[in-house]
């Protein structure tokens, strides 16, 4: 595993599912806030966490595995970034595979059937590999999926390949430590139309004076991008409609809640002091969660601070 070769000023094909919206773990805005605040002099102070730790370590055993599934060699620890010519986009590689006119062919697992050899071409039933290829690993605890999601390296591929000029790449993918899946992918053209208006856009973004946010997606999205809330004055929304449609949803929230909850009580009462029951095809588990003893802890002092909330609170106004 090499550290990070990129430049963190500009958009890179790793932060691309962020950037065009497809990340679980951090929003557009979040992404043009960081990279901004990189521009204007922060220094990046994540160091990963368990999982990125252990993705990390597994990058060269599955790179490995991979290449000699695919009957291919592979050039690893590749330590300069892969600059597109034209647009502010860089790419790192976990590696580089040397095409040698081998020919793969489809071979999908099947439902109901772990194939430890599966391999996907995208697009075709076979492909030759010519010429030097993009390698990316990744390594998740989800199950085995017959497309990996866009956030799990297609997005990240195809950006590569742009960058690279590469014709081909494969994704590797280790599910959950038992079973790798990989797919062999070449440049897709509705995709890299898409790169080029997120990387074009997201740069710009990026230089205006005042940062232009994406549109909100998340409480905590808005409390990120609007985090002073220091305006008090009531302000006049033309969203009446949208208010009362919001109530009406909190309400049937509340009230499916209630129901899970009265639901879970029965569910309780029927097991008794069992941990776990089956109801057909469906296992319930209700553990016991074990604490262990605790010295009496004093608890630092703070700084006060403020923080804006994540959630709004709504009721109807009383006119009386």
């Amino acid at each position: 595993m090499v550290g990070k070769i990129t430049d963190n000023k500009k958009a890179s094909c790793s932060l691309l599912p962020a950037i065009m919206g497809h990340s679980p773990w951090q929003t557009q805005n979040e992404t043009l806030k960081k990279v901004r605040g990189y521009i204007a002099g922060e220094e990046d102070t994540w160091e990963g966490n368990e999982a990125t730790g252990w993705g990390d370590y597994l990058e060269k055993p599955v790179l490995e595995k991979g290449c000699k599934r695919l009957g291919i060699k592979g050039k690893l620890g590749i330590t300069t970034p892969a600059i597109h010519p034209t647009l502010p986009l860089e790419a790192s590689l976990d590696g580089m595979g040397e095409g040698n006119g081998v020919v793969i062919e489809d071979s999908p697992a099947h439902e109901g059937y772990q194939n430890r050899h599966a391999i996907y071409v995208c697009g075709d039933t076979s492909i030759k590999l010519d010429g030097p290829g993009v390698l990316e690993a990744k390594v998740t605890r989800n199950r085995p999926e017959d497309f990996p999601a866009l956030y799990r390296g297609p997005l990240q591929m195809q950006g590569q390949m742009m960058c690279t000029g590469y014709k081909w790449g494969a994704l590797m993918v280790l599910y959950g430590g038992v079973e790798m899946r990989i797919w062999i992918m070449t440049p897709h053209a509705k995709t890299v139309k898409a790169i080029e208006d997120a990387v074009i856009d997201f740069d710009r973004r990026l230089h205006l004076p005042e940062p232009e946010w994406y549109d909100l997606t998340s409480g905590a999205d808005a409390a990120m991008v609007y985090a002073l809330g220091d305006q008090e004055e009531p302000i006049d929304l033309d969203a009446e409609d949208m208010a009362r449609e919001y109530m009406l949803l909190k309400d049937q929230v509340k009230t499916g809640q209630e129901t899970l909850e009265l639901m879970g009580a029965q569910f309780q009462s029927m097991m008794g002091n069992h941990t776990t029951a089956r109801a057909g095809d469906y296992e319930i588990k209700w553990p016991v969660r074990n604490y262990k003893a605790q010295p009496e802890k004093v608890v630092p002092p703070k700084d006060a601070r403020q923080v804006r909330s994540k959630t709004i609170t709504m009721k109807e106004r009383n006119y009386g």
